[in-house]
């Protein structure tokens, strides 16, 4: 085994929370070295994939204008203040209360101050006025303070350009294999492989920044369960959960909603990883407008329980426990013009009657016809209100359908095909508020440090928008501080 210069500090991952922890460990004066599981041109696990936006506490518009360009012309724009109470009610809505609200009140009290530095570090911001909710209702309002420019990518270009300028190194195509504590139980060393093999790299800490499990089939059928061993992934192909192996190893203490993660209904033929070209287009969550089928043409799942935003991770787990994790969509004309605009780059199969439609789909025409009749005789001839719950409800059959039980009988019909899909995993290691990993006794390992999606406790049930990376950087900001101040001691 190769040995590597010794390092104060290894981060490891290079997206979002693994650069911020980076560029926070040498501002504290550590030497600093990241490394990156995948090629140069897949950097950043999920970051790439987000749409990069961030919910932070602020008072409004004004507050936001020292955070733009110069030349940002918001016009007539508004944004109310988003108050810390107001992110901790959304958290803990989300959430159902399970959040660990230690690490919640963490996030929300250092949101808008990492916003700041971010920004000092050249991260550029704008205000995410293209977001368009007429085809995404939610009783959620909009808290998205800022978006980094040009999106994820974006986002990890400009923090990668900062580490450049502070001379830290990024080595791509290196996989962290374990760690080693020392005789007092302290962070000693790390092993890698590279192309050269197995190397180590002596340092006084390290940060786990690398991502959940999502891409882990194994892990995906150990902790989620069987039906989401087929699941699509929607992220970084490289996020297979090799941060929580090597943490659990050395003794470090879980937190979280192991058997949660954060998933979507999905196009059929949506390609198994993430594609950066198309994983905005495949989602398919306009299934509250219409019913959702399985392969023997029953219904399955309550498709109008709540607003899309809130019910898209628990429809996606639906559709994944139904006959080759697959099911359709199916919607009159009454719905098309308030489908998504995403629907419009998937294939439907449209047919005159719901006969003719089953027989292109390849379901049995008198199950579908029974399925369609019985609904319809439960439901109300209306127009949807797509952002409004409108109490329109089936009675007596099974399951229900809490809101938007409209028939179904305007031709043509349309079906997509659609399967479940997982973006990242909930379940991870257990820190304190200084972004230390615990031990099984709640003792720092000390030297460890962690940050991003491999946090657990964080979310549970649900996601709350843009307070991912919200998360990911307030902690990666810590880590990197706290590893760095212990370098120095």
């Amino acid at each position: 085994m190769n040995k590597i210069s010794p390092v104060d500090v290894v981060v490891v991952g290079a997206g979002n929370a693994a650069l911020c922890a980076a560029l926070a460990a040498a501002e504290a004066g550590a030497s600093v070295v990241v490394l990156e599981k995948s090629p140069k041109n897949a950097q950043g696990g999920n970051c790439p994939y987000t749409g990069a936006g961030f919910r932070f506490t602020h008072d409004g518009i004004d507050d936001l204008k020292s955070l733009l360009p110069h030349n940002t012309d918001i016009g007539e724009f508004q944004m109310s203040p988003y108050t810390a109470q107001d992110f901790q009610d959304h958290f803990l809505e989300a959430t159902y209360g399970d959040t660990d609200q230690e690490l919640m009140n963490v996030v929300i009290s250092k949101s808008r101050s990492t916003i700041e530095w971010m920004h000092s570090k050249g991260v550029r911001w704008e205000l995410p006025i293209n977001i368009n909710l007429e085809n995404s209702p939610s009783i959620i309002p909009n808290q998205v303070g800022l978006s980094a420019h040009e999106s994820g990518p974006g986002l990890v270009r400009m923090l990668t350009k900062a580490l450049v300028a502070e001379s830290i190194s990024i080595l791509y195509e290196t996989k962290m294999v374990s760690i080693t504590k020392g005789n007092r139980g302290q962070i000693k060393s790390i092993t890698i492989q590279d192309r050269d093999g197995l190397n180590n790299i002596n340092c006084k800490s390290v940060v786990l920044a690398c991502g959940g499990f999502e891409a882990n089939p194994e892990m995906r059928i150990k902790y989620l369960g069987t039906k989401w061993e087929n699941a699509k992934v929607r992220g970084s192909r490289y996020n297979t959960g090799d941060g929580h192996r090597a943490a659990l190893d050395i003794g470090a203490a879980t937190n979280g909603q192991w058997t949660g993660c954060h998933g979507t209904p999905i196009d059929l033929h949506a390609p198994k990883m993430g594609d950066l070209a198309l994983t905005d287009a495949m989602p398919r969550r306009s299934y509250n407008l219409g019913i959702m089928v399985n392969l023997d043409g029953n219904r399955f799942t309550d498709e109008g329980i709540g607003f899309a935003e809130q019910t898209f991770v628990q429809i996606g787990s639906d559709i994944l426990s139904q006959k080759r994790s697959r099911a359709f969509q199916i919607f009159d004309q009454r719905a098309v013009n308030h489908l998504e605009a995403r629907y419009g780059g998937s294939s439907s199969i449209s047919a005159g009657s719901i006969k003719e439609l089953a027989d292109l789909i390849g379901i049995n025409s008198t199950v579908l016809m029974s399925t369609v009749d019985q609904f319809n005789s439960e439901s109300e001839d209306a127009e949807y209100l797509p952002r409004a719950l409108d109490g329109r409800s089936t009675g007596g059959i099974n399951p229900s359908k809490s809101n938007w039980a409209i028939k179904i009988d305007k031709p043509p019909f349309l079906a997509y095909a659609v399967t479940g899909s997982i973006t990242y995993t909930y379940g991870g290691l257990k820190i304190d508020e200084y972004a230390r990993v615990l031990d099984m006794e709640d003792n720092p390992i000390t030297g460890l440090y962690a940050a991003g999606e491999i946090v657990g406790g964080i979310f549970y049930h649900n996601s709350l928008r843009a307070a991912g990376l919200m998360h990911g950087s307030v902690f990666g900001k810590l880590a990197g501080q706290h590893a760095g101040e212990l370098a120095n001691h």
